[in-house]
């Protein structure tokens, strides 16, 4: 009998973090950070979110108010992102949050936009090499000192993280500060441009919680939601469920951007559990390039596509790990996909017969009269219209003339006029004349 040796297979950390870390944005990692603060701030009315009819009834709810405010400040040398929600007790702390992945019994498996389990810890290693992290909860919380390269060469298994209990306290939230941030993060950090993106990432990003569920700060200057508005008289609409996903698909004409269309503002969007995944997506993953819609042209500025998945599981939705991006194996993409072509088309083939490809903007005209008055997408997403209805255009009358022209010398010309005792007789009339009279001799038809 063959003896049988165990080989190693131990899994090795440098690796995994260059693994889990490589195709991550620095934007998208700070935004993994305030899924979390959004989390909590879901947590105590998860539960009342299983359906696109659970978040539209909160939407709509009259007199709502954020209850947690979540801060985000960075520099060059460091990120911190704070918030004021419920916090994190230690037991979670303990056994749930610094594991790679949610077990199947945890508690935040039912987040609705906790995916796979892994985003802080990636963010976390994506910015820095030293982390501070505290959560004060009613029940007691936790506090987190981490050295991440040192923490990378102890081999020992399994992994842990080191952690000390905080009291019980009424005053809860959690805050994590992250410094000794790496070369190139710092570089980015210090980058003119990067506060505006971040927070037009953020406003788009969480277009549905703020102002309703969280209010957000960066460094300072709370965060506007962007808001996605649609002409609320004409558009198509579908719904499908599948595998536990409820999804609802539109497309119409866009509110105009004050007396234009935008390109940067049109194209599908896509939200899963209400978050933004894609903002005005126009290539052939939305479609757009596969023959389907056709390419996008400027003339397709009117444009807006909704596809908006909803879940009690979060795991079933079609988003990446980085929420970021589509899985386009997901059955239920692919599905959605089919609808899509069938909603957006017949606005597409109206555009395409409407306007032309002339210039950087399209001027709105009688298109926007078309879509009515502008209402939030959100609301679009519950109502029962089913197509989008291509105005009637009038027939051009048909042509019955033409008109018929020769050139005569100016002395012939003269001599017509002399016969009729006529100086001032246009060569129009003279023309009529020629023609009336070659009818009725020649033939015979006057």
């Amino acid at each position: 009998m063959t003896k049988m040796f165990d080989a190693e297979a131990s899994p090795e950390k440098r690796l995994f973090i260059s693994l889990i870390t490589r195709d991550i944005t620095l934007a998208d990692a700070i935004i993994d950070l305030l899924d979390n603060s959004v989390n909590a701030a879901m947590r105590p009315i998860r539960n009342n979110f299983s359906s696109a009819a659970d978040f539209h009834a909160l939407f709509t709810k009259k007199g709502l108010r954020p209850s947690v405010t979540i801060r985000v400040s960075f520099d060059k040398n460091y990120v911190m992102v704070v918030d004021d929600a419920a916090g994190i007790d230690f037991e979670t702390a303990q056994h749930e949050v610094f594991r790679f992945g949610h077990s199947d019994n945890h508690a935040s498996a039912r987040d609705r936009l906790s995916v796979y389990g892994i985003g802080m810890k990636r963010a976390l290693f994506k910015i820095g090499k030293q982390v501070s992290m505290f959560s004060d909860h009613k029940a007691g919380g936790f506090a987190l000192n981490l050295n991440v390269p040192k923490w990378e060469r102890d081999a020992e298994l399994p992994w842990k993280i080191p952690i000390t209990k905080r009291p019980p306290t009424q005053k809860t939230g959690t805050t994590i500060n992250i410094s000794s941030v790496h070369p190139e993060i710092g570089t980015r950090l210090n980058d003119g441009t990067f506060h505006k993106d971040l927070v037009d990432r953020i406003a788009k990003v969480y277009s549905f919680f703020i102002g309703r569920i969280v209010n957000i700060y960066v460094n300072g200057k709370e965060v506007e939601r962007t808001d996605f508005e649609i002409g609320q008289d004409n558009f198509s609409h579908a719904k499908f469920r599948r595998d536990g996903v409820d999804c609802s698909i539109l497309a119409g004409i866009a509110a105009p951007a004050g007396d234009r269309f935008l390109a940067e503002d049109a194209g599908w969007f896509v939200f899963c559990n209400y978050r933004t995944v894609l903002y005005a997506d126009k290539s052939a993953l939305t479609g757009w390039e596969a023959g389907a819609l056709s390419i996008f042209q400027p003339k397709h500025r009117p444009f807006l596509g909704i596809v908006l998945f909803t879940s009690s599981d979060p795991d079933a939705l079609p988003w990446t790990t980085t929420k970021g991006h589509i899985n386009e194996d997901s059955a239920v993409w692919q599905e959605a996909k089919l609808h899509m072509v069938a909603v957006g088309k017949p606005l597409t083939s109206f555009l395409d017969k409407r306007y032309s490809n002339d210039g950087p903007n399209i001027q709105p005209s009688g298109i926007a009269k078309l879509a009515g008055a502008a209402i939030n997408v959100f609301d679009a997403a519950v109502s029962g219209r089913s197509t989008f209805e291509v105005p009637a255009t009038k027939k051009k009358k048909e042509k019955t003339t033409v008109t018929v022209q020769y050139d005569i010398e100016m002395d012939e010309l003269t001599a017509v006029r002399n016969h009729y005792g006529l100086a001032t007789m246009s060569a129009r009339e003279i023309g009529r004349k020629s023609f009336d009279y070659f009818l009725e001799y020649e033939v015979g038809e006057k």
